[in-house]
C-alpha cells in the first residue's frame, strides 16, 4: 500500500494499493491547471510538497 503524505504536516492526500492508484487518485482530486502563458507553469497544485511513501500492510491478530 501507497500513501501520497505531506512533506512539512504529514496529512495524508490520497491512499492506494500500488503507485499507480496513489498518482491516479492525486490527478482526479487535484487536476493541474490549464496553461495560459509561460509563466503558469510556476503554478503550485497542491498546498505543500508531498512524498509518496510505501506502507506495509498491517497484521490484525
Amino acid at each position: 500500500m501507497y500513501k501520497a503524505v505531506g512533506w512539512h504536516s504529514q496529512n495524508e492526500y490520497m491512499a492506494g494499493n500500488s503507485l499507480a492508484d496513489v498518482m491516479r487518485k492525486l490527478q482526479k482530486e487535484y487536476p493541474a491547471p490549464r496553461r495560459t502563458s509561460r509563466s503558469s507553469s510556476t503554478l503550485h497544485i497542491y498546498s505543500e510538497p508531498l512524498k509518496i511513501i510505501s506502507v506495509a500492510s498491517e497484521i490484525v491478530n
